[in-house]
């Protein structure tokens, strides 16, 4: 088993590793955490992207459970690493940066699985949302993941929350304490599962995350404000009930895609 604290610590040192602070380097030693991810969706037969494996916990899971799995590595030395180590049929490493990968041979229906690094959740979530995977099973920080079931005018309500909860339906599955890692991080992760619904917009999610962060660019200002230009802007509030002082975060998810589809039908 890959993922407990003594198969870990003895891999950085023999391998004389030093986690990546900036490359947000926490390795879960908590099998059945990892389990429980990989468990959360049916998975033989399936293709899985995975991003960052780092010592493969996660990946030993996926394989485990019969997944095809494409797993995207930045980190040379842990490339190398999995390369010597972690040989399997249905496993398919990448050395690269996996916000600059070509996805392009992945199937429509492909899974999204990963422990997301924190200091780039945010840009790896958009990301996968704009390339509308069947499934995401992502580990992520606990404020990061309360972003997918934030409500409108929430702190934490954005172009995430907004978009993600149009395409996907979003489940809590645990939450992970900080003594689950190598190197422990500061604060708590959480597992969670997204699924694509069935009624999901045909709308381009990318041309709704940039509508979005629109909408939202100035959060204290109404949302007439922050489209300003926008032709028949107006008289679209008017027909939506909504007032012209009306601020974006308040938008429910479903009024943010009537309005983006008012908007571009003028």
């Amino acid at each position: 088993m890959r993922a407990t604290k003594t198969f870990v610590e003895q891999v950085l040192a023999r391998e004389e590793l030093l986690p990546n602070k900036n490359l947000g380097q926490n390795f879960c030693v908590d099998e059945a955490v990892l389990h429980r991810l990989a468990a959360a969706l049916p998975l033989a037969g399936r293709t899985v992207l995975e991003i960052g494996p780092g010592l493969g916990g996660l990946t030993e899971q996926l394989l485990d459970a019969g997944a095809r799995v494409y797993a995207v590595e930045k980190d040379g030395r842990l490339f190398d690493f999995l390369q010597r180590d972690l040989l399997h049929e249905r496993l398919t490493l990448i050395h690269g940066d996996c916000l600059k990968t070509d996805y392009g041979f992945l199937p429509a229906d492909f899974v999204a699985a990963g422990n997301l690094p924190y200091c780039i959740t945010a840009d790896i979530v958009t990301m996968l949302l704009t390339m509308q995977p069947a499934a995401m099973l992502l580990m992520v920080q606990k404020e990061a993941a309360e972003r997918f079931f934030a409500r409108p005018s929430q702190k934490n309500y954005g172009p995430v929350a907004m978009v993600s909860q149009l395409y996907y339906e979003a489940a809590r599955l645990c939450e992970v304490p900080p003594g689950a890692y190598v190197p422990p991080p500061t604060v708590t992760s959480a597992l969670i599962c997204l699924t694509a619904r069935p009624d999901a917009p045909q709308e381009s999610p990318k041309s709704l995350l940039k509508f979005a962060a629109a909408c939202l660019r100035m959060r204290r200002k109404t949302l007439y404000n922050n489209l300003t230009g926008a032709p028949g802007l107006r008289v679209v509030l008017n027909e939506m009930g909504l007032c012209e002082n009306v601020r974006g975060e308040a938008l429910t998810p479903e009024q943010l895609l009537t309005l983006y589809r008012r908007l571009n039908d003028k």
